[in-house]
Formats: C-alpha cells, structure tokens, sequence
C-alpha cells in the first residue's frame, strides 16, 4: 500500500521534501491549517502539525519524536510588519490576521497581551479595511522582509517585529511551530518507516538544505544566501530545549486564552471554543 504524507509546501520544509517520501509513502501538498483535518479525514496519515492546532487531534495522533519545525530568537517567516513600534500596539489600532497558521495567531496574541495587556489588545480587523499591521507567516513573509531589509519599508509599514525573536525575549526559549505527528491507528510498519525517515533526514539536513536552496531561492525569486541564511534558521531536528518551549507555549495559552478575544480565533483549525481548549 502507498501512503498519502502531508507535505507543507512553504520553504522551511523544502529540506524534508528533498530527501523523497518515506519508503511506501507519497507526499500531498498541505497548508498548514489543512493538514489537520487531512488527518482527522484520513486523508493522510502523518504531517507536520502546527503546535496551536494539536489538542484538536489529541489521541488520534501520536508524535514521531522530537522532530517538526522550530526557532530560536528568530524565525523571519513569521513577521508582525506595523505603522508603529510592537510596543505602542495596543487598541485602538487593529490587525489583519494569517488564516493559514494554527500557532502565529495564538504566539501574536500573547504576545501582545505581554505587551499592552490581555485587555487591551488590538482588534482583529475586518475583511477590507485599513489596518494598522499584517501578521504574514511562510513564503510571504520572506518576500516581504527581504524588501524590508533593502529599503527600510514594505507595504508603507516602517516597524517589523519578529515574533519567534519576541518569544525569546519574554521566555528565553525556542518557539515551535509544528510537529511531526502519525495517526495512531497507522499499521506499525508504516511508523517504523517514517521514523526511519526522518533519522535520515537528521543525518542529513545539512546536505538537504544546500540541494534544496538553489530551487526555493528560483520559485521564490529571492537570492540563494537569503534562503539559506533562513533555512539554517529554521531548527527541525528538535531537543528537550525545544520541547521546553512548546510546553511553556501549551501553558502559556490555557492561562491566557480568554474568550473575550474569541473573533481573533474564530475560524482556525482547532478553534471550536474559544479559552483553553484550542491550545496545542
């Protein structure tokens, strides 16, 4: 049997799809908030899960070790770009939000919250109004911080706030964005072969980061050391340090979600209720 794997087919995963799907597998391109409920579907059977939208799949998934996608002290593809400093955001200003992450969404809205406070946040703004900053994550916010970085502006926004470098600053540890996760009722052979694979791919990451880098950098248009500057950003064979912070992101999120704030949330995977329930 062949096995449909998702594949997120944003640039920090380019190094795992260079090294080719696991034995008996096949890869299907997945957003990120798709491959959630590709997995509740069984439409796959494993993916790179963002941490914000795990407790949706609770026991149905099951972790393939310390493995996903990660930072520490920056990311640079997932970015708060604003018409003010990040900490003179507060309301009344508002925010156009990411529909695409399980996890920026919640890490912006903590870390506002820090900021301004829980209270005072600034709201989420509607479809087609002005706004006073955009969370962009992925390839998108790549393109725009490389324009940033060249002429000191994107989009008229003048301040960019990096929120894993955010993270850091508050926690002192990295921030992770997604897991590698399998569904728990996989045939054994079929976990054995994605550990296998990505074993592979930890002996491997420095050679599949430089075979995939010349390809990101020509379908993204932005120069070979940009890329490469970001994906030995990236931390995807994970540690206990890692996992520290996404457990400190896990209780970050129960003692702070508020149902006040729940248009924020409205809409992302995992984000039935609004409080404690959608954290992940």
């Amino acid at each position: 049997m062949n096995y449909p794997i998702a594949m997120i087919p944003y640039a920090n995963m380019a190094p795992y799809a260079a090294l080719g799907p696991p034995e008996g597998c096949y890869f299907v391109a997945c957003t990120p908030r798709n491959s959630i409920q590709a997995l509740h579907s069984g439409a796959v059977w494993a993916a790179a899960v963002p941490v914000g939208g795990l407790a949706a799949l609770g026991p149905a998934v099951e972790a393939l070790g310390l493995f996903g996608i990660a930072a520490h002290r920056e990311v640079m593809s997932v970015m708060f770009f604003s018409d003010r400093p990040f900490e003179a955001f507060c309301r009344p200003q508002s925010v156009r939000l990411s529909d695409d992450s399980a996890s920026s969404v919640r890490l912006l809205y903590l870390l506002m919250g820090y900021q301004c406070g829980f209270d005072r946040i600034a709201g989420k703004a509607s479809p087609g109004t002005a706004v006073n900053g955009d969370l962009v994550i992925g390839d998108t916010a790549l393109h725009w911080l490389h324009l940033w970085e060249a002429q000191g502006e994107v989009k008229g926004y003048r301040f960019v706030t990096d929120l894993a470098a955010q993270w850091d600053r508050r926690h002192g540890l990295p921030f992770v964005f997604a897991r590698w996760v399998v569904r728990a009722d996989a045939p054994e052979g079929l976990k054995k072969n994605l550990r296998r694979w990505l074993d592979r791919f930890a002996d491997q990451e420095d050679i599949l980061i430089e075979r995939s880098t010349p390809g990101v950098a020509s379908r993204l248009g932005l120069p070979q050391d940009y890329i490469r500057r970001y994906q030995k950003v990236i931390r995807r064979c994970l540690t206990d340090h890692d996992a520290a912070g996404q457990a400190r992101f896990q209780e970050e999120w129960r003692s702070h979600a508020a149902a006040g704030e729940s248009a924020w949330f409205q809409g992302l995977p995992g984000s039935a209720a609004p409080g404690g329930h959608s954290h992940g």
